[in-house]
């Protein structure tokens, strides 16, 4: 799996570089602004952090024209496991690749985390397809792609990402209320 991580790495920095960033209602944007200021400053001290300790940023890693709520997505490779990204939500554009050993190594790491909103993994092979589904802990797995929910599909993380659901019809759930009734006639 190391053997792959450069090419894939420098692939994914080269199309994170190309996104549009603009306006959210503009059609031909494809990464809007950050909900509010304060995940600029959260992006700028985990990818800080990151770059302190060593990490090497292959695209993005600042604000841009520093207006406005913009942000790139920012791709870093090789960071450590005690950088703030490898242990915070980041709830922004921010790609962290690091290679792994095999594919038991990268579930275990993956699943240390006391948190499991989205994942997102790449592969060919089905078997591996069903390890990670089986296997990784995370309330929405994204396979070769990066559209992590729809508005048909139930979306909501686990362990300390939260619990429920929403969107889809298991969404639904969270706005009834179940009674089971149970009544003997003498």
């Amino acid at each position: 799996m190391r053997s792959i991580t450069k090419l894939f790495a420098r692939s994914f920095a080269e199309g994170a570089a190309k996104l549009k960033i603009g306006n959210g209602m503009d059609p031909s944007t494809q990464l809007g602004p950050l909900a509010n200021g304060r995940r600029i400053a959260a992006m700028e001290r985990l990818v800080s952090d990151a770059r302190d300790r060593g990490a090497r940023v292959l695209a993005g890693g600042q604000r841009i024209n520093n207006r406005g709520y913009f942000y790139p997505l920012t791709v870093l490779a090789d960071v450590p496991d005690d950088a703030l990204a490898m242990n915070e939500e980041p709830f922004g554009p921010l790609a962290l690749i690091n290679p792994v050993r095999d594919l038991d190594e990268a579930i275990t790491r993956a699943n240390a985390l006391p948190f499991g909103l989205a994942a997102y993994a790449f592969t060919t092979s089905a078997d591996n397809v069903q390890r990670i589904s089986n296997d990784v802990e995370t309330g929405n797995l994204t396979i070769n792609h990066f559209v992590a929910s729809t508005a048909e599909t139930p979306f909501g993380g686990v362990k300390d990402s939260g619990y429920g659901r929403e969107g889809g019809t298991e969404g639904l759930a969270c706005y009834t209320v179940t009674k089971n009734v149970s009544h003997k006639f003498a």
